[in-house]
């Protein structure tokens, strides 16, 4: 197989490449930065058509057009990755500065003074830099749920680079044909090894946004709409995974319910998006008195619970009083409405004859039934 058919065949597999690409930006548009992939993909595609079809076209299209294309492809790539893992970068100029430094390598020896070895080492050096700022660019930025993903595009891209740069060397030790498209069987290796890792781009990339989408689901799954707060499904999950880590350790585990005081009568007098308004007040207000590894979940309505990990009862109490003073200064305004809010809080701990989640919060609603009974605003452990 020839150079200019594997040219060819790498012009088609960019082509369905920009179709892929095109197609998960419309199925996932809400994703930061995403509308640049399609972009990368599309100036690479038609690099691959000019250069595929030099020979046909004027030199000027193919040489310089054609290769330049490319680098200005990896510009949008890192402005796509810049956006998506949301971290401002100056790369970008480093990357423009790239692309001039190529276009007039590009035009002085491939017009002016044709010279194609020395055009195939410029051109090689500049995509290897472009191409390995990027990758270290990912590198950097590839955390948490995008460390995998993210960390295969950031390989991917430095192989990209290297491939590049053993394209230069061997171009500097055993020279370029003067038609690129009579190359040897390294311009061709190369070409071959450009094409896989490109396609390796586009799955490390669709990769990433599946992630993210995964990632923004489970989050929906767990969170309550309303106050951002964990919903009862999560906390239930969180609970049994704790309470069979504080027995295994003997670890103490405490859990306080809390249940707004009168919630009914601001819902009645002021309307429900008044008493929407509170919830979310009393949520951030909960949140903030809230120590690292404590769990905080709205059970529904006006009910709270906060999940206490290594916390005595004694410390659980303390903890629940200052959320009860806190509470009590906090202020709810509403339009011209001011609201003031009261709450009882109702304590258990992890004891021998507690062995689930749901005897937990039985006993935490026992407690907090009394507190109810003596007129609510208190603090009570079962």
């Amino acid at each position: 197989m020839d150079i200019h058919t594997l040219h060819i065949e790498h012009a088609v597999l960019l082509g369905l490449h920009t179709l892929l690409t095109l197609v998960n930006f419309w199925l996932h548009r809400g994703i930061k930065g995403i509308h640049w992939f399609p972009v990368y993909n599309l100036f690479a595609f038609v690099s691959a058509v000019l250069i595929a079809l030099r020979g046909q076209i004027p030199d000027a299209l193919s040489i310089v057009l054609g290769a330049v294309l490319v680098n200005i492809g990896y510009v949008f790539l890192h402005r796509c990755l810049s956006e998506f893992f949301g971290s401002r970068s100056s790369q970008w100029k480093l990357q423009i500065g790239l692309v001039v430094f190529t276009l007039i390598a590009l035009v002085q020896y491939g017009v002016i003074h044709p010279d194609t070895k020395s055009r195939l080492i410029a051109y090689s050096f500049m995509l290897t830099a472009q191409q390995m700022f990027i990758a270290y660019f990912v590198f950097r930025n590839a955390k948490g749920i995008l460390l995998i993903s993210g960390g295969l595009l950031g390989l991917v891209l430095a192989m990209l680079g290297l491939s590049n740069f053993i394209r230069a060397i061997g171009v500097i030790f055993q020279g370029a044909p003067a038609n690129y498209l009579h190359g040897g069987s390294l311009l061709a290796w190369t070409l071959l090894n450009n094409s896989v890792l490109q396609g390796g781009v586009t799955v490390a990339f669709v990769w990433m946004t599946a992630a993210v989408l995964r990632h923004d689901l489970q989050v929906q799954a767990s969170t309550d709409p309303l106050t951002g707060l964990l919903n009862r499904r999560a906390i239930e999950l969180a609970a049994e995974r704790e309470i069979v880590t504080s027995k295994q350790n003997s670890e103490p585990l405490s859990a306080i319910l809390i249940d707004l005081d009168a919630f009914k009568q601001i819902n009645d007098t002021f309307g429900h998006h008044c008493g929407d308004a509170t919830l979310i007040a009393v949520a951030g207000n909960l949140q903030r008195g809230m120590r690292k590894n404590d769990l905080l979940a709205r059970l529904g309505g006006d009910e709270f619970v906060a999940l206490l990990p290594d916390t005595s009862v004694d410390e659980a109490v303390e903890i629940a009083e200052r959320l009860r003073t806190a509470l009590e200064k906090l202020e709810v305004t509403y339009g011209q409405i001011q609201i003031d809010v009261n709450a009882s809080f109702g304590i258990a701990q992890v004891e021998n004859s507690i062995h689930d989640w749901d005897q937990l919060i039985m006993s935490c609603d026992k407690a907090l039934y009394s507190v109810k009974s003596a007129g609510g605003n208190l603090v009570l452990a079962q």
